[in-house]
Parts: structure tokens; C-alpha cells; sequence
């Protein structure tokens, strides 16, 4: 029975999400300058990209122990709201910052996508941070971390009665290390550094307090980041 519960809240939380995503995803592309893209494709293949890469992840994340949602875990709604600002916004915020200091020079280079170079509003930044938040935390963090340490426990668990300090962290920091790797490789040769070192941070949050909390620091980041370097 307790099961069934869980699976419950793993396909609503994961619909929610992908309504979520989707809207915003159609938003983003009625918003680009220039898009050929459909609004409704768009939203429709996002959709179904999310429940299923989200419903996965999060079966994953339980299969691993991780909270993988604010949401399944049974607690009070004010601590669910302090851990979303705690671990979410003000370390979102501080990423944002950080990034700020480090690549504000070289906003205008021409390995820039032309739709960050090229914001104008306030509007603009809040979609595509909000955009690509949510779905590349879901991909990155939700589905490819998770998977990565689901596989690494069980390979390694032959070994936790040799090794059990480092059967402990090695699964960890493998999980968040490759998949900051591939998360960095997806920003190209100029956002390599950023999205590999901020893939990290995130991945910790993740870990810490769920895909909500690594959402909201990322959305953070990237709109404190853009605000501050391309509408001031």
C-alpha cells in the first residue's frame, strides 16, 4: 500500500511538473526573436520529455534514498518553505553572483547565444531563466544524476563491506561530477566552466533538498546573472 502511495505522488508531482515546463517552454518560444519553432510543439513534445524523464528520475531518486521532491517527503509546509529558500533562492542568488563577477567581461562574446546578447526586458530574463531552470534541472539533475547514482550503489555495493567510508562518498561524487561534466559540455566552449562548476553546486542542492530547490537556485542564478549583465 505504501508503495502505491508513492507512485501516486511521483505521477502527480511529475505532471505538475511537466504542465509547468511545458507553459513555460511555449512561452519562451513566443517570446525568441526570430524563432521558427511552434509555440504548441514545443509545448506538447515538452511535456511528454518531462513526464517521462521526470517520472523516471524520481523513481530513481526513491529507489536511492534521495528526496528527489519536496513533495513526497511527508513534512510541514513551513519546512518545506524554509528549505526551498535556504537551499534554493539565497544559494541561487549567490551563484548568480559569483557568475556575475566571473563572466561579466565577456557577455558580448560572440559565442554567446544571440537570445541571451540580445534580451531587452525583464520579461525576457525571467522566461528564459525560468526556461531553462526547469528543464535542464530536470534532465541534468531529476533523470542524469539520479540514474548515475542508482547505477554506482549497486556497483559498488560489493564493496561497502571492504570499503564502507568510501563506498559511501564514491557513488556521491561520481554522480555529481559526471553529470556537472555532461551538463558543462551542453554550454559550449564558453559556458563550459560555469555550467561544470555550477553543475556541482547544483547537484548538491539537489541531493540536499530536491529538483524544487534546484530549480529555484538556478533560476536565480540565471536571472540575477542576465538581469545584472544585460539590462543594466
Amino acid at each position: 500500500m505504501m508503495w502505491f502511495m508513492r507512485l501516486q505522488k511521483i505521477l502527480g508531482i511529475t505532471v505538475v511538473l511537466a504542465l509547468l515546463t511545458a507553459v513555460v517552454a511555449g512561452l519562451a518560444v513566443l517570446n525568441a526573436r526570430n524563432s521558427a519553432a511552434s509555440p504548441t510543439w514545443t509545448m506538447i513534445t515538452r511535456f511528454f520529455q518531462v513526464l517521462v524523464f521526470g517520472g523516471f528520475g524520481l523513481a530513481v531518486a526513491s529507489e536511492s534514498h534521495l528526496k528527489g521532491s519536496l513533495f513526497i517527503v511527508p513534512e510541514e509546509w513551513s519546512l518545506k518553505l524554509r528549505d526551498f529558500l535556504n537551499y534554493g533562492v539565497l544559494p541561487g542568488f549567490i551563484l548568480g553572483l559569483i557568475l556575475w563577477l566571473f563572466f561579466f567581461p565577456y557577455r558580448y562574446s560572440p559565442l554567446v547565444e544571440p537570445r541571451f546578447r540580445e534580451m531587452s526586458s525583464v520579461y525576457d530574463s525571467f522566461v528564459i531563466s525560468l526556461d531553462s531552470g526547469m528543464w535542464e534541472e530536470v534532465i541534468f539533475r531529476l533523470f542524469i544524476l539520479s540514474c548515475f547514482l542508482f547505477s554506482f550503489r549497486h556497483l559498488y555495493s560489493r564493496l561497502a563491506p571492504l570499503w564502507p567510508g568510501l563506498v559511501s562518498i564514491l557513488p556521491t561524487a561520481l554522480s555529481i561530477v559526471l553529470s556537472s561534466l555532461l551538463f558543462g559540455l551542453m554550454h559550449t566552449i564558453y559556458g563550459f566552466t560555469a555550467g561544470f562548476f555550477g553543475g556541482i553546486f547544483l547537484g548538491l542542492i539537489y541531493m540536499k533538498s530536491g529538483i524544487e530547490s534546484a530549480i529555484a537556485a538556478h533560476f536565480c542564478a540565471n536571472f540575477l546573472f542576465f538581469s545584472a549583465s544585460y539590462l543594466s
